[in-house]
């Protein structure tokens, strides 16, 4: 049995798939493949799928984390891509194999970006999304593992914000929590700063995390 981590994009159309339904597409997929993956023993067997930081819904990913194992040690890394590849869905794409360096449970920050298009004023835009993290007080609603609700100051925990404009909009960059004890909900995070500086009708913007990070703040690999 050999353990290997895959990398996937979850784009376009599939960012509205939820992470339920993305475990069930994968599990399609693999199916529809000749991969040997790995399953669970015990009475109701299960292929071996762990993920890492899903994915809010309508969030892009461009570089999620998959791990699998492997019934067949000398089944190669590139049949796997290949594979998958010829089996998945719109807007999945498989990009990489490798060996697991970390554990899931490293992953505590997600590093994203916005874009905003067709912004009519893009530099006032920009300058009052910066204002507002500046001023340091953006709380939302946040839930509880016990099923209750408690408020957080994003501000508190959100790293390197950037705001940048030209004619064509604004894009928004930053690191939030994305871990299994403590996770910030960019959607909820850009909703609440659209609605401070008065901008609460975007709908068009787009929400993609580029890579998962340990504590370090190197890309979790």
């Amino acid at each position: 049995m050999r353990s290997i981590r895959i990398w996937f994009t979850k784009k376009d159309t599939a960012r509205y798939i939820s992470h339920l339904d993305l475990t069930r597409c994968l599990i399609r997929a693999f199916r529809r493949t000749d991969i040997p993956l790995w399953y669970t023993e015990g009475f109701n067997p299960h292929p071996y799928l762990v993920f890492g930081m899903p994915l809010p819904l309508g969030v892009e990913g461009l570089r999620e984390v998959l791990d699998i194992r492997l019934n067949d040690d000398d089944y190669p890394d590139e049949r796997v891509l290949s594979e998958l590849n010829r089996a998945t869905v719109p807007g999945i794409e498989f990009l990489e194999v490798s060996a697991p360096k970390e554990q899931p449970l490293a992953i505590v920050l997600g590093k994203y970006s916005v874009i905003i298009p067709d912004v009519e004023a893009p530099e006032e835009f920009s300058n009052k999304c910066k204002t507002a993290v500046a001023e340091g007080n953006i709380t939302i609603e946040k839930k509880t593992k016990k099923g209750g609700t408690k408020e957080i100051n994003v501000c508190e925990h959100i790293r390197h914000f950037h705001s940048s404009f030209d004619k064509n909009g604004v894009i928004l960059s930053f690191v939030l929590p994305a871990g299994n004890d403590f996770t910030v909900n960019p959607v909820l995070f850009c909703n609440k700063l659209f609605e401070i500086i008065g901008e609460s009708d975007i709908t068009n913007h787009k929400i993609i995390r580029h890579i998962l990070m340990a504590k370090d703040e190197k890309e979790f690999r």
